[in-house]
């Protein structure tokens, strides 16, 4: 693996690979994930072709069998979201649970200290999120604003059908499309954080678990000051890679309780409100950039928008005209343009 090293994001690169020996897919899949015992099951070939990207949070990837195959997970130690592309997988835990992770129907959610047992389907391919116990647990410990004592357990079917988690999934697929490119917006640190952390909040907000009651309805009421503060945050280090846990974190509260108290001071949603902040930043930048060594694309994913298309409809919806329009212009604009009002977009 090839380690790349941009500012403070360390990322392990892997390249795809593809093998129908079964020691050196257990090998790889260790690399990668986890120790798995792979039992090929029929005379199909096993036909393993697999590539993911370990980030400072989570590791992300694909993993491809073209035979049936039978797994064993024996030690698991971090939270496991298997979603199939193709195929079936049949999911078969330890204490008796047993589940069906089909394509465009449901996945699969695994939990460390669980050992299971996978049979793939042929053909199944398969979208693999790992993410460390510590990590889901310091995010959980956010939201909430206090320390999490019993383990967390998600339900473990996740239903891809579900209209609360197609935002989240969405997620997934740019985080799956930008894994596949090294020179892609992985490499910036505001957006691989943002985008990270957005994922692990996500499935903590979507997907039912053991603390999803406390996270609704647990929240203590925040004065304005703390939403003071959380906007004096933003403006200063507008770059750093805020979530509304995060926000709450910084500020003293609940996840819940700081977004309540912007919608009682009349604020835009702590995020929305950092989206406005990031969108002025672009259009200054634009103002002053030179259109022949500068790209809209590239300022775009400095300041964390990880969708181009809804990035220029949004910073239309700001100032009237498509960002091209001012990379165009900005070399003749006035030399000290005026923040956009940040409002509602």
């Amino acid at each position: 693996m090839e380690r790349r090293v941009v500012g403070e994001l360390r990322v392990r690169w892997a390249p795809p690979v593809q093998t129908s020996d079964v020691d050196e897919a257990r090998e790889l899949l260790e690399a990668a994930y986890l120790p798995l015992q792979v039992n090929p099951v029929g005379r199909d070939p096993m036909d393993l072709r697999m590539n993911a990207v370990q980030l400072p949070l989570l590791t992300a990837g694909y993993i491809h069998f073209g035979g049936e195959v039978k797994l064993r997970a024996p030690d698991v130690r971090s939270y496991h979201i298997d979603i199939p592309l193709s195929g079936h997988a049949i999911n078969s835990w330890d204490d008796g649970q047993q589940q069906i992770a089909a394509a465009c129907v449901s996945g699969g959610i695994f939990m460390p200290g669980i050992p299971t047992d996978i049979a793939w389907s042929s053909g199944c391919h398969q979208i693999c999120l790992m993410i460390p116990a510590r990590e889901m647990c310091r995010q959980l410990e956010t939201m909430l604003d206090r320390p999490v004592r019993a383990p967390l357990e998600f339900e473990r079917n996740l239903n891809l059908t579900a209209s609360s988690t197609a935002s989240w999934l969405e997620l997934v697929t740019i985080l799956q499309r930008e894994a596949d490119r090294p020179d892609g917006l992985l490499r910036h640190p505001l957006a691989a954080g943002n985008l990270q952390r957005l994922l692990i909040e996500g499935l903590l907000l979507t997907q039912p678990h053991n603390y999803t009651g406390t996270l609704s309805n647990g929240a203590r009421p925040a004065s304005p000051a703390v939403v003071t503060r959380a906007i004096d945050l933003m403006r200063t280090h507008p770059e750093a890679p805020w979530t509304t846990g995060k926000l709450a974190q910084e500020t003293g509260v609940g996840a819940r309780a700081l977004f309540k108290a912007f919608e009682r001071s009349g604020e835009l949603p702590p995020m929305t409100y950092l989206r406005h902040l990031r969108l002025n930043r672009v259009h200054s930048a634009l103002l002053e950039a030179d259109p022949r060594s500068v790209t809209v694309a590239a300022l775009a994913s400095r300041w964390g928008f990880l969708h181009l298309g809804r990035f220029a409809a949004q910073y239309c919806q700001a100032f009237g005209e498509y960002p091209s329009a001012t990379l165009g212009v900005g070399r003749f604009a006035l030399p000290e343009p005026r923040e956009a009002p940040i409002k509602p977009g």
